[in-house]
């Protein structure tokens, strides 16, 4: 029995003596900026490009990219059969891409106009020029985008988007299309589910 309570009082004895740290007192250096205010997925202790546009496709060291020399774009603006007159309700496509324009300085645009396979070849290459040069006539005097950096080109009914004859193939066939050209300072901009939906907003 004394046996018993002798170790048991070095037991008592043996655990007061144990220091014990509250690792609430305890301060810990960050060594790395683990933070990420663009919201690019890449923290600050790896970003090598801490102020790249919200939205821009981006590489492991959180760097944007260059956008492709060249890039088309089918303005959705149509024409009805045999006119080259702009209907006002396409003028706020055409100010998106004046808007793109005045924001990326180094880039041009070329203005293609196309027709349906209705009328002669001759008549309808006129009429193409016609139309894309309505279309360059607003981008200029409308929206102040200066004349040197658009070109307008008809094509007529060289590049069709539709082969059909019908009613519906024509009127997809009358059309402007834009070539921009340059644009080393535009920023390639990430894709993801919701990019065709803000085409509309």
């Amino acid at each position: 029995m004394k046996k018993i309570s002798l170790l048991a009082g070095v037991v008592l004895l043996s655990g007061c003596s144990i220091n014990v740290i509250d690792p609430a007192n305890v301060t810990t250096e960050q060594l790395y900026d683990l933070s990420d205010p663009e919201g690019d997925g890449v923290i600050n202790a790896r970003d090598n490009c801490i102020d790249t546009p919200l939205g821009a496709a981006i590489d492991n060291s959180g760097c944007s990219e260059d956008v492709i020399e060249k890039m088309r774009v089918t303005l959705l603006v149509n024409f009805d059969n045999d006119s080259s007159i702009v209907d006002p309700k396409y003028f706020p496509e055409i100010q998106k891409l004046a808007i793109l324009l005045k924001d990326y300085k180094s880039v041009n645009v070329s203005i293609e106009g196309h027709t349906s396979k209705v009328g002669s070849a001759e008549y309808n290459k006129q009429l193409s020029l016609k139309r894309a040069e309505a279309v360059k006539s607003i981008l200029v005097n409308r929206y102040s985008v200066n004349q040197d950096r658009v070109k307008a080109i008809g094509y007529g009914f060289e590049k069709l988007l539709s082969e059909g004859d019908s009613d519906y193939a024509n009127a997809q066939n009358r059309r402007i299309v834009a070539e921009i050209a340059g644009g080393k300072e535009v920023i390639d901009m990430k894709w993801n589910i919701y990019s065709v939906d803000k085409r509309d907003q």
